[in-house]
């Protein structure tokens, strides 16, 4: 595969809600995916884990995906994880995902059978069989088969249609740089670890999609700039600053403190949904205080 949909750095957009968080919030999309665009984001995973995808309902999802390309319109490219569902609700929410104008579809592995290979390949064929689109494995390494090698998994992916690439959360770069050793030709390879970004490029990288670029982009596209242009040093000193606000944002709840700061920057999300915890008053101040010592711009 020589044009590849996923190149740069791709926020995994946070999903707006209403304030109670009680229902999506439509009209909250474009000014956050605008806002991303012009700091120079090159796509948006829309559904995954930071879009809190598995605690939205169906037609949340799909109107999720409405107001995402509808916000967009066709300025960069889009992949929506359909996953972390039944196979069923996959599939439709794909077939949705197509109809509507997406550029590519992505699943996790399936939630009751997590660590089997041979249930993962039966749920990503039937999602990949679904429409046209170009289909991604988003790999979590809690839900991977961790007893096969790449050669194995690639072997595997041949029996799962229209299979293009995949998103790799996972600390485990050897296992992600044999991928892109034997497979990365033809296979669009993302890296998933906000922290450890900068090594996802030197594995072989594609393209990085991390939750932190929602309240940083432009500290991650000025690194991923330096890398390609050779700058190693300056794309280094990038990363360590980047891994400081994570250090940081790690002491609170990482996904609420993101959402947090989006609506303290004039751009209201909405709180994450249980299992995460609004922000009172004191948590508030806090996160605040926290950030102003660190004595930089989070940008």
């Amino acid at each position: 595969m020589t044009d590849k949909l996923a190149r740069g750095i791709w926020p995994a957009v946070v999903t707006p809600f209403t304030d109670d968080c009680s229902a999506l919030a439509p009209a909250r999309v474009e000014p956050l995916v605008k806002h991303l665009i012009d700091a120079g984001s090159n796509g948006f995973f829309v559904c995954g884990g930071t879009g809190e995808g598995s605690a939205m309902s169906v037609p949340e999802r799909k109107a999720m995906t409405e107001a995402t390309i509808a916000a967009v319109a066709g300025a960069v490219p889009l992949i929506f994880q359909v996953g972390a569902t039944s196979t069923a609700n996959a599939v439709e929410l794909a077939q949705h995902a197509a109809a509507a104008g997406a550029d590519a579809v992505a699943s996790v592995a399936p939630i009751d059978q997590p660590n089997d290979l041979q249930a993962a390949v039966a749920h990503y064929a039937a999602i990949g069989a679904a429409t046209d689109l170009p289909f991604y494995v988003y790999w979590l390494a809690h839900t991977a088969d961790k007893n096969v090698t790449a050669e194995q998994f690639l072997e595997a992916m041949q029996a799962v249609p229209n299979f293009s690439g995949l998103k790799f959360t996972d600390s485990n770069f050897y296992f992600f740089q044999r991928l892109v050793q034997l497979g990365g030709d033809y296979l669009n390879l993302i890296s998933g670890p906000d922290e450890i970004c900068l090594g996802g490029m030197v594995a072989g990288s594609d393209a990085a999609i991390g939750s932190t670029y929602n309240i940083m982009p432009k500290l991650f596209v000025k690194m991923r700039q330096h890398f390609e242009a050779s700058d190693i040093r300056p794309a280094m000193a990038l990363q360590a600053r980047a891994n400081e606000v994570i250090s940081t944002l790690f002491h609170f709840d990482l996904l609420a403190a993101v959402k947090e700061m989006l609506t303290m920057r004039g751009l209201p999300v909405g709180p994450a949904r249980p299992p995460h915890a609004p922000f009172d008053d004191a948590g508030r101040a806090a996160l605040c205080q926290a950030l102003d010592d660190l004595g930089f711009a989070v940008e």
